[in-house]
């Protein structure tokens, strides 16, 4: 039954500041399952009685279901509810001055529909209560709350002045009437009262319209033309691409948040963001151009605590009923603590992966809420067997002690769980095999001839798709691809820094069949044997350095020895023409640790070195010295050992002998203990001009701990123009400051002890020396301009002293990243840091 005919008189008080409105029902008009009325409402008050009849009671928020059905139902038009009361059969409000809503109800014959399905309709009473201007008046409050927070401006997500209208609704000046952002005439209200308060709305740097139920935004066309801060439409109703796209084509804003809305679930989002790409900067946190390759859907339209149908050790038995789903699954591996980053995870768990099964490409990773979260598909066979015979397991391998030796241990393994079923597959989003043919399509240089998957990873176009090619199933798929492409013309194949392990399962090396050269530098390979199926391929130039398996030989003759073996027709090994004289390939390092091979390269050594052999930038090498620093320097040339000694010979070798340390000769000589950089630098800076034979140098790690390294190095040099002379030099370095760089992540070492030694280079030495030049690579065009060439090294040595990342993560971010744009690199790294895609060994 409706409301009944004889309701009681009542007297409605709503705050000491206002009348109470007093609702008397013998002149009043009753409406009931109608679609018309006799005479306007007027100005008086009408009442508004919801049927419901206890058919909401067990919903969550009843009153609330009814609220959003009426105010979907009156379109737009202004309606403010005043004293909304809840009842175990009705619900009851009063309204006025609100006639085209009115209307709008009427046309639905007084009848709503709620979101559960359920049907209710409405009792209208007109002319309940008269109107007196002293009684309560919503408008003028909405005006006075928006004054009041004009007054205070507020810092969000790191914008200052910034107009919070989050959450408008639940306002505690609103709790006697209904106040809804979703009713156009509502938001039009806020908006105009906003525009036409021009002395505060001129500070306002950013609108928080978070969490309002917002479809329609026609309003804030009122602010377009001026640059905002920040535009926060987060958990809002915006559905339509079209009209949020025609809404705000003249607002622009540094940020915009549009993450919870149902857009963003849309099959063409975020490209159906484009027209605005003009407007806005940074789209959720990601820089616009980035959004469509950082977009995934896990930041979107999936709950991975309701979606789909969870799978774990407790009930395997879930997983058969998707055997032939095309649906996307999710995977979830707790990680409280955040301890493994992106790629140590990757490397863990693809430890479980079969090598027999389908191709595994995880997708869309992200680490939210203290859990590694990614999406597969059409790989259920590898699903099936990571439930039941790895039993949602992930091992992390350690080394462990036992007695005097480590040994390796697998007992340590961390539980997961999946989400089987939880989004469909729209077209639009990622097709691993497909964003993989792009990529190597990006990636081979067809004038060179090259295709170059080093650090295939990061490769443009793979941003949502983990590729790992120390899978042997993964890597021989895409060389297949390679060779069903490039067939033919493909000569030089580029496969470094991959973490590959071996190539024997590998049999499409062959199908290359114009290939010459080929770079495996910096993987995991840890024995000839695993690369073996080189016999097969016509080799003439292979690049094996970084490799553990290097650090075997003891001898450069062994390791090449070894490796024509297998590659019998190599001109070119490890960057070193071999073609005229292969006894002289460059000694391997010796490393205490693995880790401190970039030390002996671009990290230290060799910018040492090179910095050294010039004057006029040998005084930069003062950044490597603190006031501690102790150097040392000796020079046990021998003049009567020379061919033809010489008045000038022994000028020359007095430059060294004048700061040398030699205690058998002067007993004062401890007054040559050079301390602190001031005093290290005039020694350096008065030492003659030279050039180091590279291919000559011997480098050892003696001792190096994430404090301290030791390192010796010894070779030829020459003194200009022509004098060859031996020297050693030893560092000590240590570790002087941490916490350094952008990201706070970087530590800096500083030369403790250093000696330099001078001496007569032996026979060999002197036949040998600067006989080979180290083979360069192939470039594209290069600068006109040799400046151009400075600038981009000194970008990079600023970004390194910025960031405190190592030289080939520094090459990485400005160059391959950031196309040498500067202030864009400083964007990426801060966007990779917040994204914790940085490994602690990216790290000085």
């Amino acid at each position: 039954m409706p409301a009944s005919r004889n309701l009681p008189d009542r007297i409605i008080q709503l705050g000491d500041r206002c009348k109470p409105i007093l609702v008397l029902y013998q002149n009043a008009r009753k409406y009931y399952k109608c679609k018309s009325y006799q005479n306007s409402p007027g100005i008086n008050w009408l009442e508004i009685r919801v049927n419901h009849e206890g058919v909401l009671n067990f919903t969550a928020n009843p009153h609330q279901l009814i609220l959003n059905a009426i105010f979907d139902a009156v379109e737009g038009q202004q309606f403010i509810p005043v004293n909304y009361k809840c009842g175990h059969l009705v619900d009851s409000f009063l309204a006025r001055s609100c006639t085209p809503a009115v209307d709008n109800l009427f046309k639905r014959g007084l009848c709503i529909q709620v979101s559960t399905g359920a049907k209710v309709y409405l009792t209208v009473w007109f002319n309940v209560a008269e109107y007196n201007s002293q009684q309560i008046l919503p408008i003028v409050i909405i005006s006075q709350v928006i004054d009041h927070l004009l007054d205070n401006l507020e810092n969000y997500q790191g914008v200052q002045r910034v107009l919070n209208l989050s959450n408008f609704g639940t306002n505690p000046y609103f709790s006697n009437f209904v106040v809804r952002l979703s009713n156009l005439a509502t938001l039009q209200l806020v908006c105009t009262t906003i525009y036409n308060n021009d002395d505060r709305r001129r500070s306002i740097n950013g609108f928080n319209l978070a969490n309002n139920q917002i479809s329609d935004l026609g309003p804030l066309k009122l602010f377009g033309d001026v640059d905002y801060g920040l535009l926060d439409l987060s958990g809002n109703m915006l559905h339509s691409s079209k009209r949020l796209c025609a809404d705000l084509a003249r607002f622009r804003a540094k940020q915009i948040n549009l993450a919870q809305n149902p857009l963003t679930r849309l099959a063409n989002y975020p490209n159906c963001l484009r027209p605005l790409i003009g407007n806005f900067e940074i789209v959720d946190g990601v820089p616009f151009e980035r959004l469509g390759k950082l977009y995934t859907p896990l930041d979107y339209e999936i709950d991975t605590e309701s979606d789909g149908v969870r799978v774990d050790a407790r009930c395997k038995s879930n997983l058969a009923q998707f055997k032939d789903s095309d649906d996307w699954h999710a995977f979830l591996i707790p990680d409280p603590e955040h301890e493994f980053l992106k790629e140590a995870f990757f490397n863990f768990f693809f430890i479980s992966v079969s090598p027999e099964l389908s191709e595994f490409y995880p997708c869309y990773y992200r680490y939210i809420d203290g859990e590694h979260k990614f999406l597969v598909r059409c790989c259920y066979d590898q699903i099936e067997y990571l439930v039941h015979s790895c039993n949602l397991m992930m091992e992390i391998p350690q080394l462990v002690a036992d007695g005097e030796e480590h040994v390796l241990s697998h007992s340590r393994r961390i539980p997961y769980y999946l989400r089987m079923g939880v989004c469909v597959f729209r077209q639009g989003q990622v097709e691993p095999k497909k964003c993989i043919e792009l990529a190597m399509q990006k990636r081979y240089s067809a004038i060179n001839r090259v295709l170059n998957l080093e650090q295939f990873q990061k490769a443009d176009g793979l941003e949502n798709v983990i590729v790992l090619l120390s899978s042997p199933k993964i890597l021989q798929s895409i060389l297949r691809m390679a060779a069903r492409k490039f067939l033919g013309s493909c000569q030089d194949l580029r496969l470094g820094s991959n973490g590959i392990i071996s190539l024997n399962s590998l049999r499409t090396l062959s199908l290359l069949g114009s290939l010459q050269a080929l770079d495996l530098g910096y993987n995991w390979i840890h024995d000839l044997a695993d690369i073996d199926v080189l016999r097969e391929v016509p080799l003439k130039s292979l690049r094996l350095h970084g490799n553990p398996m290097c650090r075997k030989y003891p001898l450069p003759s062994a390791y090449i020895k070894a490796v024509k073996e297998i590659c019998s027709g190599l001109l070119t090994l490890d960057d070193v023409d071999l073609s005229s004289r292969s006894g002289l390939a460059p000694q391997k390092d010796y490393l205490c640790d693995t880790a401190a091979y970039e030390l002996t390269g671009e990290l230290f050594l060799y910018p040492f070195l090179r910095e050294f052999e010039q004057l006029d930038k040998r005084i930069h090498l003062r950044r490597f010295y603190s006031d501690k620093s102790i150097f040392t320097l000796t020079c046990s040339y021998d003049i009567t050992r020379c061919a033809r000694p010489s008045n000038e010979l022994f000028k020359r070798i007095n430059k060294y002998n004048y700061h040398s340390r030699n205690l058998l000769k002067n007993s004062r000589d401890t007054c040559r203990i050079n301390v602190g950089a001031q005093d290290i630098m005039e020694v350096l800076m008065q030492l003659p001009v030279v050039t180091h034979d590279y291919v000559s140098l011997q480098t050892n790690v003696l001792h190096y701990d994430p404090n301290m390294a030791v390192i010796y190095v010894n070779g030829v040099l020459r003194d200009e123009p022509e004098l060859l002379l031996a020297f050693s030099r030893q560092f000590v370095l240590k570790v002087d400051a941490v916490g350094l760089g952008v990201g706070k992540r970087a530590r800096r070492m500083r030369i403790v002890n250093e000696s330099f030694n001078i001496m007569n280079p032996a026979k060999k030495q002197l036949r040998d020396a600067f006989k080979f030049q180290v083979v360069a690579e192939p470039t594209q065009l290069q600068s006109k301009e040799d400046s151009s060439v400075d600038g981009k090294e000194h970008k990079l040595h600023i970004f390194k002293e910025l960031t405190g990342l190592r030289p080939k993560w520094c090459t990485r971010v400005v160059q391959e990243e950031a196309n040498w744009d500067f202030k864009l690199a400083i964007e990426h790294f801060l966007a990779m840091e917040s994204a914790n895609e940085l490994p602690d060994d990216a790290f000085l």
